[in-house]
Order: C-alpha cells, then structure tokens, then sequence
C-alpha cells in the first residue's frame, strides 16, 4: 500500500513504509478506521488528511486525521490514527427538524451533501408521511434513520458516494488452499451469546408489551434471551441478532482487496464446505510478521 498524508493547506505528502499498519472496514462501522507507525528522518508537520492506495494504485481509503504523534525512543516514529470521510457524519450533530414527505435528495442534500459527499445512489421519490430529525442525533443518525425506515435499507459510504440502494457487489470470493484464496487459519464460530429467543414489542395505549418476533434457530437450540422493544422492529432486531450469532474468520497472508458485502464460502477438508457468506469486516494489517488480511464472514 501507498500512504499520503495530507496538510491543512491540501497538499500531499509521500509517507515512508510503515512500521505497523491497521486498516479496518465494517458492516457495523460507518467509518472505516487505520492506524499506523511510520519511521521518520524528518518532522512532517501537520497533517490533517489521509489517503491510502492499494497495490493496484486505486485509492481505498481517503479519511481525516483523529490524532498525530511524533515519539523519539529506539528511533523517530510518527504514530498516526485516522478514520474514513464518513466520519464527518458522525461527528456532527444534525439540525432538529421535521420532514413532510421525506425523499432521499432531501435528506442527502441537507444532511450529507455539506461534508463533502459527491452525490447519492437509491430511490429519490418522496414517502407519505413525517420523518422527524430529533435533538441529539448525528448527521449519519439523521441519513441512515430515514433509509431504513423509508428505503428499507442500510446505508454506506463507497468512492465518495452516499450509497442507500442497497445493491451487493457482484462475483463471489471462494477461500480455498487448494484453488482459490489461500489462508493460514479459518474458524467457524457460534457465539450463542449474541442470539436472542424473543422480542416483545410495546403495544396500544396501556403501554403492555407483547410477543412481536421469535427466533426458531435460537429455541431450537435452548436459548432463553428475551429483549423489549418500546419502538422499531421487531423482525429486524432478531434477523441481526441471528446474524451475529454466527461468524466465519479466515487470516489470509498478504494485501486482499475485497468490498463489504461481497458473497463468499469457505472449502475446507476438515470444516467441509461452508457457503452462503458474506463479507462483513475487512481488517489489513502489517507487522513484523508481514502482511495479511483477516475477513469476518456472516450469513
């Protein structure tokens, strides 16, 4: 990978090979977030901005610097920690306001279009009804909580771009020692921890709360956790926690560019063959050990 920091004025500058990289990118996580541990000959100054390109030269992370330190002790290191543009979202608080007829040109050009974002991909027609932007809520809360209840969709920042189509890259990644991705270690894990067996929802103007969503794996299985829901859904609660429930981790050596989301499975002689996966978490990482990338892979 190629780094270039970037200064306050907006000029770039080459960083050195890092010492230590980390590059993480995540369905859970709208920003994507790097840190790094670059050796130093000089003072760079400050710098505010970073762009990461991969192998091939295509930029795959363009963010804003969190924090920036310059330690001496067993040579002069430059300690960076940056998160993706995404971030800016995060970071500011949106403006209470009600919406009549919410459409998502609306919504992207007051809460999204200011920080930088090229433009947006979904559905533009305006809904029936209000959506309500409350006291408290992030730009991002604002963006995301009118595409998963009007769009039915989650949102995510890719190249620049608010992105609430919801549309899955297309191919497959198929992990493989003998014909396909090579790894060094794959688990499968079930965290039965994160399962929930019952949802009740809050329901007419007593205020009583009812059964609203089970989930039949998690009985089937024993499991007795129960959650109450004074507001949202139901089902939804309980297909992300049955996601959550069940993970695939392969480690793979060296630099692997894969988009969220991505279909995968996983071809093993002792674990067989795992399929219906996607990817969920990338996680880059360089050390004295060299290069790999760890991915987390879900139903």
């Amino acid at each position: 990978m190629t780094y270039v920091g970037v200064t306050p004025q907006g000029v770039g500058l080459l960083l050195p090979p890092p010492a230590a990289a980390r590059l993480v990118c995540g369905e859970d996580a709208p920003a994507d977030g790097f840190t790094g541990v670059f050796p130093l000959e000089k003072s760079l100054g400050r710098l505010t901005g970073l762009k990461i390109y991969d192998r091939n030269r295509k930029l795959c992370f363009d963010g804003i610097m969190d924090e920036q330190k310059e330690s001496v002790g067993g040579g002069w290191k430059l300690t960076l920690s940056a998160r993706s543009r995404a971030a800016l979202l995060l970071d500011n608080e949106a403006v209470p306001q009600t919406y009549c007829m919410p459409s998502l040109k609306t919504v992207f050009e007051r809460h999204v279009k200011p920080y930088g974002f090229s433009g947006f991909i979904g559905d533009s027609r305006a809904f029936h009804g209000t959506y309500t932007v409350t006291k408290g809520m992030s730009e991002w809360q604002a963006a995301a909580g009118f595409c998963t209840r009007f769009l039915k969709a989650a949102p995510r920042i890719a190249d620049g771009t608010f992105d609430a189509s919801g549309a899955k890259p297309q191919g497959e990644l198929l992990f493989d020692n003998a014909g396909g991705i090579g790894y060094t270690s794959v688990s499968v894990e079930n965290l039965y921890c994160s399962a929930f067996s019952e949802v009740l929802a809050k329901s007419g103007s007593a205020g009583t709360y009812s059964p609203a969503a089970q989930s039949a794996e998690a009985v089937s299985l024993g499991i007795r956790r129960r959650r109450c829901l004074a507001q949202g859904d139901a089902d939804g609660l309980i297909r992300a926690a049955e996601k959550k429930a069940y993970r695939v981790t392969a480690d793979c050596p060296g630099e692997i560019a894969a988009a969220l989301f991505t279909a995968a499975r996983v071809r093993d002689p002792m674990l067989g063959t795992v399929e219906k996966l996607y990817v969920s978490q990338t996680e880059y990482r360089l050390n004295a050990d060299g290069e790999s990338t760890r991915f987390t892979l879900r139903r």
